[in-house]
Parts: C-alpha cells; sequence; structure tokens
C-alpha cells in the first residue's frame, strides 16, 4: 500500500478488524464447543453456528449469529468504556465492567471470569484464595483488551505512560509473566505501527520490537499495587522476576526465529513457524504466544490483509479467536479501513466500534461520548445499569432439559454495543410439592386444580399411608387428582397413563367429596 492511513484511520481500522478477526475465528477456537459438525471453514464471510452452553446443570444450545464475537472484543469495549468514563479507568474496569460482563460473557477464559467473580466479591485476586491460580494465570485475557489504551494515547505519544497503563490493565486479571508480556510486547507493536510514518519494510516490524525490548520487557514495579507482591507468600518453585526475564528472553529468542523464518521468502512455512511458536501446544493460549503469532502473520502478510486474518482465523488447532482478533488490530492499524471488505463491514457492532473510535482520538472523550450517545437513544425506555445507560431490543427464551429455561434479553448501550443477558429459571409445574408437604396440603382440606376441590381427609391420608402405594410419591398423587379433575379420563385410562395401581387412582377419587 502506497498510502499511509492517517492516525483516526488506523484506529478505527484496529478496531474494526479486531472484531472481524474475532468473529471470524472463534467458532473454530478449540474452546469454542460449537455444535455444527458440517460447518465450512476457509470461505472468508461469517457464519451462522450453535454453541452448547450453561455448563452441566443449565445446558442449552445457543445460537451465534453471523458475524457476532466472543469475549475479546467484549473486553476490548469493556476496557474503552472505562477509559471514556470520567472516574478511575482501574476501578471502573475492575469493579464496574468485569462483575457485569459476568452476564454477558461469551467464551470467557478461567482467570478471566475467576478475577471477575472476585472483584464482585470485593476482593482482588492476588489476596483471595485463588491467588496462587491467578499468579500462575499466563493466557491471552490481557492482551486482547488493551487496542483502547493504544488509540487514547495516540495524540500524546507517551510510550512509557502507555506501557504503564497496559502493565496496570493486565495484572487487573493476569498474574504471571507470559500474560502481562504479551499484553505490553502487543501494545508496543501497535503503537509501533500507529506512529510510523513510511512504509513498514518486510520483516522490519520484528526487528523494532526485539530493539524495544528494554521499554515493553520492563517489570514495572512503580505500578503495583502495594500488596501485589503476594506471591513471595505463596512458595512458587520458581522466583518471580527470574520468571519474568526467562519470558522476556523467550520472547526475544521466537522473535529471532521468525525474523530469520520470514527470509526464506516464499519457502516459509506457516505451520512449520506456528509449531514452533507453540500455537498447537498445549500452552497455545497464553499471552506471548497469541502475539508472537500475530507478529509473524502480520509481518509475512502484510500487502495481503484479507489472506493474513484467514489463515489466523482458520489454522485449527490454534486459538483462532484471540490470534486472528489480535492480527487483526495490527493489519488494522497498519492499513487502516480501507482494504476491509463490504461482507466483514456486516461485523456485530460495527457502528458502535467505529463510534468508541472517534470517542478514544477525542480530547475530551466523556463529552464526545454523550454527545454519540444522545444520537442514538431514539426515544427508547433506559434502564440503568453498572456500565451505564441502556435500553432492552427484545427478549426471547431457550429450553434447558425438561425442567429449566435460559431467558435471553437482549439489550443495546448507548454508544450502540449489543450485549445478551441470561436469566436461568427452573419451569414451575402447576402444583409443585414434595413428600414433607402433604400433611400440610392435607391439613388445609383443599388443594388447587382446574377448580378447587374438597377432600375427606380421613380417607386421603388413609390412601397416603397404605403399605400398598407406599413407593407412590406425593407428586404422584397430586398428577392423579389433576387428572380426575380435568374429568377427561377415566380411573384405568389415567392408571395407564402415570402407570400406577388403578386402586390408587380409585381410592383418591373416593377421597373427593
Amino acid at each position: 500500500m502506497s498510502n499511509i492511513p492517517s492516525i483516526r484511520e488506523k484506529c478505527t481500522g484496529a478496531l474494526l478488524a479486531s472484531a472481524i478477526g474475532d468473529a471470524l475465528g472463534w467458532p473454530y477456537e478449540f474452546r469454542s464447543r460449537n455444535t455444527n459438525e458440517n460447518l465450512q471453514m476457509g470461505q472468508g464471510h461469517f457464519v451462522d453456528w450453535h454453541r452448547r452452553s450453561g455448563g452441566r446443570y443449565w445446558n442449552h444450545n445457543e445460537m451465534i449469529l453471523a458475524g457476532e464475537y466472543s469475549d475479546d472484543t467484549q473486553m476490548i469495549l469493556a476496557v474503552s468504556r472505562s477509559l471514556i468514563s470520567g472516574y478511575d479507568w482501574k476501578d471502573y474496569f475492575s469493579h464496574k465492567e468485569l462483575p457485569y460482563w459476568l452476564k454477558y460473557e461469551r467464551g470467557g477464559g478461567n482467570a478471566l471470569k475467576t478475577a471477575a467473580k472476585t472483584y464482585k466479591e470485593n476482593n482482588t485476586p492476588w489476596k483471595s484464595k485463588n491467588a496462587r491460580d491467578y499468579f500462575c494465570a499466563g493466557g491471552n485475557g490481557a492482551t486482547m483488551r488493551i487496542l483502547p489504551h493504544v488509540i487514547a494515547n495516540a495524540y500524546f505519544s507517551d510510550t512509557e505512560q502507555l506501557m504503564d497503563d497496559v502493565f496496570s490493565n493486565s495484572i487487573i486479571t493476569h498474574g504471571h509473566p507470559r500474560a502481562i508480556l504479551g499484553a505490553t510486547c502487543y501494545a508496543y507493536a501497535l503503537n509501533v505501527i500507529l506512529h510510523k510514518e513510511t512504509i513498514l519494510q518486510f520483516g522490519e516490524l520484528i526487528n523494532i520490537i526485539i530493539d524495544g525490548v528494554n521499554v515493553w520487557g520492563r517489570f514495572r514495579e512503580h505500578v503495583l499495587p502495594t500488596d501485589w507482591d503476594n506471591y513471595n507468600n505463596l512458595n512458587f518453585e520458581y522466583n518471580y522476576l527470574n520468571e519474568w526475564s526467562n519470558c522476556t528472553n523467550s520472547i526475544i529468542d521466537k522473535l529471532l526465529y521468525i525474523d530469520k523464518s520470514l527470509k526464506k521468502g516464499l519457502l516459509v512455512n506457516d505451520s512449520t513457524v506456528l509449531t514452533e511458536l507453540k500455537c498447537f501446544d498445549k500452552e497455545n493460549g497464553a499471552g506471548d504466544v497469541a502475539v508472537l503469532a500475530a507478529l509473524y502473520l502480520v509481518s509475512k502478510y502484510a500487502n495481503n490483509p484479507i489472506l493474513g486474518i484467514k489463515t489466523a482465523a482458520y489454522t485449527v488447532g490454534i486459538d483462532t479467536d484471540t490470534i486472528a482478533c489480535i492480527t487483526g488490530g495490527l493489519f488494522g492499524m497498519l492499513c487502516g479501513t480501507g482494504w476491509i471488505p463490504a461482507e466483514w463491514r456486516m461485523v456485530q457492532d460495527y457502528n458502535c466500534l467505529c463510534n468508541i473510535a472517534e470517542i478514544l482520538l477525542s480530547n475530551d472523550m466523556k463529552a464526545t461520548s454523550k454527545r454519540i450517545s444522545d444520537s442514538n437513544i431514539n426515544n427508547q425506555e433506559l434502564r440503568s445499569s453498572p456500565i451505564g445507560k441502556i435500553f432492552i431490543d427484545k427478549v426471547f427464551e431457550i429450553p434447558s432439559g425438561k425442567s429449566s429455561k435460559i431467558i435471553i434479553t437482549k439489550i443495546c448501550t448507548l454508544l450502540g454495543q449489543t450485549l445478551y443477558l441470561k436469566q436461568y429459571e427452573r419451569v414451575k409445574e402447576d402444583v409443585q410439592s414434595t413428600e414433607s408437604n402433604k400433611n400440610v396440603l392435607c391439613s388445609n382440606n383443599k388443594i388447587m386444580s382446574s377448580k378447587q376441590i374438597r377432600f375427606n381427609l380421613a380417607k386421603l391420608n388413609s390412601v397416603s399411608s397404605d403399605p400398598s402405594f407406599s413407593r407412590i410419591t406425593f407428586k404422584k398423587i397430586v398428577q392423579i387428582i389433576n387428572l380426575l379433575c380435568d374429568g377427561a379420563s377415566n380411573c384405568d385410562q389415567i392408571a395407564k397413563k402415570l402407570k400406577v395401581d388403578e386402586c390408587l387412582v380409585k381410592a383418591i377419587q373416593d377421597a373427593m367429596n
């Protein structure tokens, strides 16, 4: 590309392409729980698919519409709202965005969800009962969300402040050096591209990042919370600062490998390089792995961003959604928006992402946010939420087994983001009782069905205590009463329908006055 995009085009492109990569790659991510066995891949367009959700007790099949994104983009927008809130962004993100995100999260990782639950309980991950897990959390959940910091810093060019903010953001949910270094390295790469005013030469980005290791690779102790060094009390098998140094050196070694591989030109093989970067290993969800894979793909496909993002999204076995999201962020920052195909502009919340870019670049983010929000209201009935005013778009239900349902409320924020809030409910029967309720109902001398019925209490108690009917539950008795009240079936038919002794049905009928 001969023309260098403007800062505004770069930042808008980075946000859009991040969401596009996320939406393209999510159906094929190894933890996506995609139930569409015959889903075609590699076509380069968004697809509808079904995702198994709810775990063991609330299992349900959730429809994901073409172009909808996962937690990667959700977190980017959550950080964006925190920066434009007008409050301390770290406190806002920790205590408002993260706890509320649990209501609408899509595909969130364990470290992210555990941290969110911890803040919901007014605690911090590094001081909670899960502190050891926190300091071992090296996933890419921090790396994927730091793009808004780069955009907000675009006109200030303060790299040190940017690195401080990214470091501070990362440790809110992840404590292992791999997670934090993945985030700082990604932010540094984005910032380099953002401020580069000349054509990026083949392989140049890798060398710039290697040369900048003293910036993105520095342990920023001065921004740590005063009680953060709890790792000293957890008896790890490793020394934290030594681990930090080892992870930094490992990233540099991998960058040198990428540089060497790129020099092979057309002979370089994507699968070989991604394998060496550990993208297919158990650690393929680590923060440093994700950013290294993205840096390789952007360096190789700098002149063909569409192919680069598709490679990230459709390489089965890697963390497709996050690597495609990060790759998209780098491509968007490099190429702006002009290259994005029309079909990719159908990504979820396209207008919202464009608005967010404008707000983050504004000198008065809060005022710009209000102006854009006001234009999106359209006389909607607004409701309050921890993350600002919202309005309900639609409500629908999904069955979960025989006795449960999931109520999904599609809401919109004032900036145009769509969220799907889930509420889990048990399906209530006409009469809900247990054996322990039996005497209470009988003592009231009545029970409600399609009409009010009175009983001969002595006869009904005699039936319920008859040893020959000992295996009959009170719920079954209620079902018999309901059918008798309906009058549509005789005793023989009811007995066959409920698979009980006809004598029991007749005895209950006789107890009814």
